[in-house]
């Protein structure tokens, strides 16, 4: 009977551990993407284009969207059911479909801007071609390879790898955005 209690201690303690774990990953992760999608309210836009402008706020909407992904999976602590797993799965993936239509429509900006906004952007030393890059770099933020997974428990995501996509990304749209802002506009040429 004793071992009995020493066994059932012992495995309420790994299970504790690995809870203890998984919220301290979790909540550093999300505190991080957090603040990568806090916006910088004081910062006017009345300088730029209307195109360049809208290219900001959009960027700014697109760095909260690619945060919540991240929001949708959690690891389970006890094995969980191929029904549960596939619900969980079914919205990851809605999740981060979100994301990257977002990151998607923002790139269409830049086909919409005119020439002289392109200059200014290449003046500035601003591409989307990383941003292109993050979007269709295989295996980024896809759970697997197939597109039509049909399997009783599918596979799950690797976060740490998501992660590391989805911090970097919204990085590099924070770098854009500030380095759009700090332009300072000639008062003699319009």
């Amino acid at each position: 009977m004793y071992w009995a209690i020493t066994v059932g201690a012992g495995v309420t303690a790994v299970a504790a551990a690995r809870w203890w774990s998984r919220e301290r990953e979790r909540d550093a992760r999300r505190r991080e993407l957090l603040a990568l999608s806090e916006d910088d309210d004081a910062t006017s836009t009345a300088h730029l284009s209307r195109g360049l402008a809208e290219l900001v706020r959009q960027a700014r909407a697109v760095r909260h969207v690619l945060a919540t992904p991240l929001a949708y999976w959690d690891t389970p602590l006890a094995p969980e059911t191929p029904w549960g797993r596939r619900a969980r799965c079914d919205a990851y993936d809605r999740a981060i479909g979100e994301a990257r239509r977002t990151l998607w429509e923002w790139l269409l900006l830049f086909r919409r801007l005119d020439e002289r906004d392109r200059l200014v952007l290449l003046g500035l030393g601003l591409s989307p071609a990383p941003f292109y890059a993050a979007l269709f770099r295989p295996g980024v933020f896809d759970r697997s390879d197939d597109l039509w997974e049909e399997v009783l428990y599918p596979e799950a995501p690797d976060l740490a790898r998501v992660f590391v996509e989805l911090r970097r990304t919204m990085i590099a749209l924070r770098a854009f955005e500030a380095t759009l802002l700090s332009r300072v506009t000639d008062p003699y040429r319009r």
